[in-house]
């Protein structure tokens, strides 16, 4: 037992787990809200795409998921939608070609990532908004009406210069983002780095301040208060769950990220779920945000385009939309966003007005959903 928990003690500290861990007990021990009447299931895909000049990966999500979009359905009849964060640092046209077409299939969004390093206020900004112009060329991170807004993922989880300036160097980038645009961060979990916020499971502002990490703890989204902050953070599931392997000292971290080391199943997306994240004082609304590299290497396209993310879409469709108990919904990263400040405005019941409830879809969109209401 000594040595068992001697490892711990070891794993915390290398692994970095000791920033999480205290708001995850927390976490753990806080009563869960009581949802009246069936759940709504926000099912989220923040892929960090990035295939640089690899364009037969390119290829491969252009020609592949289609096929696979098209085979399954939400509640509303909609197939799964993608949100494609794009790095600006790899203005590459024919990148951007491959998912204007995905986009204007109905399959999903595309949105801003970024890796940087070593900047300033000014050099960050410039980058910021020569990317954003790029993108915008294609119809990207601007509406019908020409207003910039976007989503957003900073490269190597260094959001606010979290993990030092080798991977960022702005202390203000929450304020910098907003001023840019940005209504909302999907950078996060991310449990090997000091960048993880402490604040676990949760939907909340942060306000910026001239220290690094700002966004470390900050407001959760509550219904019927108004949000106060430079920039909404939109966490995906972390928690512990039983491992076989003694390795992984028989527990292992699940923090909803689909790679090809950690096979996504039924199980996975039980314990995605079971993380119940939602703006507090709505239970009915929870979101279930994933994420992955999904054009790093064949392999990881292949673990978002192949059987496994395949069955895991049949087990939420099937367990997670019987109508009664939860209703299931594919949505991008904006329409997220919407459906959260929805829920903290007080909205309620049926969601489909909300999907465009303060951002509107982008100029490369398509019409909207049948299924799916205008505002």
């Amino acid at each position: 037992m000594l040595l068992y928990l001697a490892a711990w003690a070891v794993r915390i500290y290398v692994r970095k787990y000791y920033v999480w861990l205290p708001d995850y007990v927390a976490w753990t021990f806080t009563p869960a809200e009581t949802a009246q009447g069936p759940v709504h299931l926000f099912f989220v895909f923040a892929d960090h795409f990035e295939p640089g000049e690899h364009y037969e990966l390119t290829d491969r999500w252009l020609n592949e998921y289609p096929r696979l979009a098209e085979r399954h359905r939400d509640s509303l009849g909609r197939h799964p939608q993608h949100t494609w964060f794009y790095p600006a640092e790899q203005p590459l046209d024919r990148n951007m070609q491959a998912l204007q077409k995905l986009v204007a299939g109905g399959y999903g969004e595309v949105e801003l990532h970024l890796h940087h390093k070593n900047d300033t206020a000014e050099s960050g900004r410039r980058k910021y908004e020569q990317g954003i112009a790029y993108f915008q060329k294609f119809g990207f991170l601007k509406s019908a009406a020409g207003a910039t807004q976007f989503a957003f993922i900073h490269g190597v989880w260094g959001l606010d210069n979290s993990n030092g300036a080798q991977f960022c160097g702005i202390n203000r980038e929450l304020e910098m983002l907003r001023q840019l645009g940005c209504f909302a961060d999907f950078t996060f979990s991310s449990i090997y780095f000091e960048s993880q916020p402490s604040l676990v499971n949760a939907i909340f502002e942060a306000t910026d301040d001239d220290r690094p990490k700002s966004y470390d703890r900050g407001v959760p989204l509550r219904v019927g208060v108004k949000p106060v902050g430079d920039l909404l953070l939109f966490e995906g599931p972390l928690r512990l769950t039983f491992s076989p392997r003694p390795r992984q000292l028989f527990v292992q971290v699940e923090n909803g990220e689909i790679h090809e080391v950690d096979p996504v199943g039924p199980k996975r997306v039980d314990d995605w779920v079971s993380t119940r994240i939602h703006v507090q004082g709505r239970p009915e609304w929870q979101f279930l945000k994933v994420h992955a590299h999904g054009a790093e290497s064949d392999l990881e396209a292949g673990e978002s385009l192949g059987a496994h993310f395949e069955a895991a879409l049949t087990h939420m469709e099937t367990r997670y939309n019987d109508g009664k108990q939860y209703i299931l919904h594919y949505v991008t990263a904006r329409e997220a966003f919407n459906l959260a400040r929805a829920a903290a405005d007080g909205k309620s019941g049926d969601p489909r007005p909300y999907y465009d409830y303060l951002i509107p879809r982008y100029a490369a969109d398509p019409a909207p959903w049948d299924g799916v209401a205008a505002k």
